[in-house]
């Protein structure tokens, strides 16, 4: 039966589809502030928001075979908010992983100054830093075990020792 209705939805223009990368650059001037307001909040740290909105929409590139082609923001936001959630979880799994490092590390009393200068780095890279030097793993396993690629456990150890050769020269005469 034909009723106005089907003739109006057989007459309705087909929503666009992001099945090409130009639709993902159209999506991407289009919600990228909204999407990196909303890791914002999940996250607390508007610089880390961005970086996964990069990400976000790194990810849509590589996934556009696998989009049904619905709802573009909707899609976005799911794949945002899900690698926000999921870096949330990997942070309070290193907090939980350091908080339990700092404790028993055995040269706090031997080099007060050694301590002084590794508590002034940043805990990802003092991680790194302890699980290469003082227990002997590789950029690859302490890069499985942080959840970063093999690459920035390699530039924090470099950074990171840089900054304590710094610090422990300061202290000599």
């Amino acid at each position: 039966m034909w009723s106005e209705a089907s003739a109006i939805e057989a007459h309705e223009e087909p929503r666009p589809r992001a099945t090409s990368p130009q639709a993902i650059e159209s999506a991407y001037h289009a919600y990228y502030p909204a999407l990196v307001r909303r890791l914002t909040v999940i996250v607390g740290d508007p610089h880390e928001a961005e970086d996964l909105a990069q990400t976000t929409f790194e990810r849509a590139l590589g996934a556009l075979d696998r989009f049904d082609g619905g709802d573009v923001r909707g899609w976005l936001y799911t794949i945002g908010v899900r690698l926000a959630i999921n870096e949330s979880r990997r942070r309070r799994r290193l907090q939980d992983f350091l908080s339990r490092l700092e404790p028993d590390l055995a040269f706090i009393d031997v080099d007060p100054d050694l301590w002084k200068a590794l508590k002034a780095l940043d805990r990802r890279t003092r991680a790194a830093i302890v699980l290469s030097v003082l227990d002997g793993y590789r950029y690859q396993e302490i890069s499985a075990m942080l959840d970063v690629p093999a690459g920035t456990v390699g530039s924090w150890i470099t950074r990171g020792k840089a900054q304590l050769r710094a610090a422990l020269e300061e202290r000599e005469p």
